[in-house]
């Protein structure tokens, strides 16, 4: 979309005659052009084609999409999109906040267009450019944010009548795809060996060396313990209360910590054992967390370095 003004645009239309409403020809290459005076602001936007059947068809698509547009909207600048794309997104969650302010700044200094380019001016092989190279050796999931960055901008851009359809594609501009996580798994010999370690370690190791303290080694013992037998992540143990045990039911209720989803497992025979000492310790009708300790990192770390196995972790 181009605004009259500049001396390349009076050179142009200089050329054009009209030959409908809003449709332009060109008198010396016959391509087609459309012309929209609004509030006193002439807006020129080349239709890209010489066939009027098409240029009619465009023509009216273009028109149709300054419909969508806000006229005080169409000289706003990246900066001044960004500004306000800042200003609609203070409510979310600290923790997101702090990554978009990083990506908001790799916009500024990165993008291949000068923050005073009109967003109507924008490009989807900008935007390309621009997660090209900021995600340039980068993991695919910190390429996909800037990916998504991008593209809930002009999103917004969208939303807010500053221009007509998102410049971003999708097609183009394709999600990196997640590299396989592999971990590290013990043994069932292993697991036993760190299990017996981490409840009664071969010497005495304690505060920042052993990575536990003595009152809560058989704590984090069972909590390393659980974490294996049941076959589930810390955040999802650590959350759990002794009312999400159904042992009627042969069945414990957790709650996903990174989607909020419920979903439940059975009750393995090789947990039941674990189950009964903790409950035993917990005393009648317990109720509340079952795990005093929410994190044993350092436990595991200490007992996997003084029985010389990898450096196994706890998710």
């Amino acid at each position: 979309m181009k605004t009259a003004g500049t001396s390349e645009q009076r050179g142009t239309f200089a050329f054009l005659e009209n030959v409908a409403p809003n449709l332009f020809r060109h008198r010396e290459n016959d391509s087609y052009w459309g012309i929209k005076k609004t509030n006193g602001k002439r807006t020129v936007h080349a239709l890209g084609t010489t066939d009027r059947k098409t240029a009619n068809g465009k023509l009216a698509d273009w028109l149709g999409d300054l419909q969508k547009v806000d006229p005080s909207n169409r000289d706003m600048t990246l900066a001044q999109l960004l500004e306000k794309y800042e200003a609609a997104r203070t409510e979310i969650a600290r923790s997101t906040r702090v990554g978009e302010k990083g990506r908001t700044a790799k916009f500024r200094k990165l993008f291949p267009r000068p923050m005073d380019t009109l967003v109507a001016r924008v490009l989807n092989s900008d935007i390309a450019m621009w997660v090209g190279l900021v995600g340039k050796g980068k993991r695919p999931s910190t390429r996909n944010q800037f990916r998504a960055f991008a593209r809930a901008l002009f999103d917004f851009a969208v939303s807010d009548t500053v221009i007509a359809k998102n410049p971003f594609d999708p097609k183009i501009i394709r999600k990196a795809k997640k590299e396989p996580i592999i971990r590290l798994i013990p043994s069932p010999k292993e697991f036993e060996q760190i299990i017996m370690e981490i409840r009664k370690p071969r010497w005495k190791m304690e505060g920042k060396h052993g990575g536990q303290r003595r009152a809560i080694q058989d704590e984090s013992a069972d909590f390393a313990e659980y974490l294996g037998r049941a076959g589930i992540g810390q955040a999802e143990a650590v959350a759990l209360n002794w009312e999400d045990i159904d042992e009627r039911r042969d069945v414990i209720h957790y709650r996903r910590k990174k989607t909020g989803r419920d979903f439940s497992t059975p009750i393995f025979p090789w947990l039941k054992p674990l189950l009964k000492r903790l409950r035993a310790k917990a005393g009648p009708n317990p109720r509340g967390p079952v795990f005093k300790v929410k994190n044993v990192k350092k436990a595991l770390r200490g007992a996997t370095q003084r029985l010389g196995l990898p450096n196994f972790t706890q998710r």
